[in-house]
């Protein structure tokens, strides 16, 4: 564009030096007149600048439109007013996962309406979920776009398990045999499920008695051979019919 400009003013002051120098050699031109030149400078100037407005323009490239990424939702996050327990699925009879206290903030990853039930991230444990009602929940975020998740095959450990383990023992040497000794520990627990219908005590990962539902005590006497097996194990689970309760166990390494 502005070429043809210059090539505009560039031709209208040729054509007025033309002018000048034709008005000296007139005389040698019997066919072009003097009042004729004028009109000849006028028309070139005239088709100059129609050419320059009217000729197709350079074709600039336009900056290529960036995509806008689409609306993300607000992440959601759940608080709790009163301290609420978080299942493995949308019901008491799931294994209970953690406890949500007040002054809690927990991301939320899904909801179980026809439940009424949320789906945190259990906190502390990055890709694990839990179930937690929305009884005394507080949500805030977009809740619109959550997934609906499906829910889980239930867990057979759907019993709370018995709490505050303690052992304490006492062994005497047998004369017999002096690879071992007589053990007599004395193992106690708290229990925490009201359902439960029996009490099974474990010895090293075996099954070494089954108690009725309000036992919280043992005495185990036994020959362990020190030896050969250094510390036991002791486990104790709620049961009632089907449903149990994890494992839960206390090492000892050795007994006075």
């Amino acid at each position: 564009m502005h070429f043809r400009r210059f090539l505009v003013a560039f031709s209208i002051l040729a054509l007025s030096a033309a002018a000048c120098s034709w008005s000296v050699d007139l005389g040698n031109s019997p066919n072009l007149k003097p009042e004729v030149v004028p009109t000849l400078v006028q028309q070139t100037m005239q088709a100059l600048i129609q050419q320059s407005f009217t000729a197709t323009p350079t074709n600039t490239p336009l900056p290529t439109a960036t995509n806008t990424p689409p609306n993300t939702p607000a992440p959601s996050f759940l608080s709790v007013s009163s301290a609420t327990t978080c299942y493995a699925g949308p019901s008491t009879r799931y294994g209970r996962v953690i406890t949500i206290y007040p002054g809690t903030t927990v991301s939320v990853t899904g909801r179980d309406t026809a439940d009424n039930y949320w789906v945190i991230q259990v906190p502390g444990y990055p890709g694990t979920v839990c179930w937690l009602s929305g009884q005394y929940a507080q949500v805030i975020g977009d809740t619109g776009s959550l997934p609906a998740p499906a829910t889980p095959v239930p867990s057979i450990y759907t019993l709370s398990e018995p709490r505050n383990l303690r052992v304490s023992c006492s062994s005497e040497v047998d004369p017999d045999d002096d690879d071992g000794s007589d053990w007599t520990v004395v193992f106690r627990w708290t229990n925490t499920e009201p359902d439960q219908t029996a009490v099974r005590l474990f010895r090293n990962n075996r099954l070494i008695h089954t108690l009725g539902p309000h036992a919280s005590s043992f005495t185990d006497s036994f020959f362990h051979r020190d030896r050969r097996h250094g510390g036991v194990t002791y486990g104790v689970q709620a049961y009632s019919g089907r449903a149990v309760s994890s494992i839960v166990t206390i090492d000892l390494h050795h007994c006075d």
